[in-house]
């Protein structure tokens, strides 16, 4: 697509593609889970004591955050070969989340995948276009998944006079 030209929500359709997305596997790791406590201050016990949380929690060990897991959604988008937005876009803005259900536990020392899907693209503006993805979280091993959310990311191409960067 030509940075000159007009975008229809059909184009992005076919760049995108409408198939699921499955991204590699992720270590869910202690260090990691501490590091997300300390940045939003959420110091809860089922996330970052492994002894009493193998005793006393609802998994054998310490378990992610949920808003950890949400937050997972941006690495799993940008590191997903396949996952790549259409030439010619300017940028990408996190535009914000639709459902989030937060289904079962993440544990730590277990592995995490998205499995993603544009379900919806839609026009905003001139060269702007809402996509709506549907990000159905799994942990390895497990039947039931972690989480399914949907997420809105705005895709903004330069205007008509403008000439791409």
């Amino acid at each position: 697509m030509s940075a000159t030209q007009s975008y229809t929500a059909e184009d992005i359709w076919n760049a995108l593609g409408r198939e699921p997305i499955v991204s590699e596997w992720l270590d869910v790791e202690q260090k990691t889970i501490d590091q997300f406590a300390d940045a939003t201050r959420d110091w809860n016990w089922l996330h970052i004591d492994p002894e009493r949380a193998t005793l006393e929690g609802p998994a054998d060990g310490t378990i992610a955050h949920g808003f950890w897991t949400i937050s997972m959604l941006s690495h799993f988008m940008r590191s997903t070969p396949a996952w790549q937005y259409p030439d010619g876009v300017q940028y990408v803005l996190n535009y914000g989340l639709d459902r989030v259900r937060l289904m079962a536990p993440v544990p730590v020392g277990g592995r995490i995948r998205d499995r993603m899907q544009v379900v919806k693209v839609r026009g905003a503006g001139e060269n702007r276009f809402v996509i709506k993805t549907r990000h159905t979280i799994e942990v390895e091993g497990e039947k039931k998944p972690a989480m399914v959310a949907e997420s809105l990311g705005m895709l903004v191409y330069p205007s008509q006079d403008e000439s791409p960067a």
